[in-house]
């Protein structure tokens, strides 16, 4: 019948100034995000961290997942990043974005998290606004 199935993954990703010694050493508690505060789409985060972004986007473009979207998002530490639209294999490749993020953060001392919600004092990926209408 000619139909073609396609999809894109969006992904918020919480980047800590820490390492997989620094995470163990504290008990996975009291972890320190690269930003500070609710800030969302900041120039002067996304331009501090700009060798992390360069990094991910030339990791997505080399290993053939584009990125449409990169920036910070509102919760501290966040980034929020859009992979392109692809065929049926998109979710292989947004398996490979994770790992591979992973592997990018900790080669520049950092770490990366895709969990929904890290801790109890910030809001989670998916729940942002829990208390706006508080």
């Amino acid at each position: 019948m000619g139909f073609q199935a396609l999809s894109a993954f969006e992904y918020e990703v919480f980047v800590f100034n820490e390492t997989p010694h620094s995470i163990r050493e504290k008990g996975f508690r009291n972890l320190k995000p690269i930003t500070p505060d609710w800030f969302g789409y900041s120039m002067l985060r996304n331009s501090v961290y700009s060798d992390l972004y360069q990094d991910i986007l030339g990791m997505a473009e080399e290993m053939d997942f584009p990125i449409e979207g990169l920036h910070s998002e509102a919760d501290p530490g966040v980034i929020e990043a859009v992979l392109a639209v692809d065929d049926a294999v998109a979710a292989d490749k947004a398996a490979l974005f994770k790992t591979y993020l992973k592997v990018a953060a900790q080669m520049k001392n950092l770490m990366v998290t895709f969990m929904a919600r890290w801790s109890e004092d910030y809001p989670g990926s998916s729940d942002r606004c829990l208390n706006c209408f508080v």
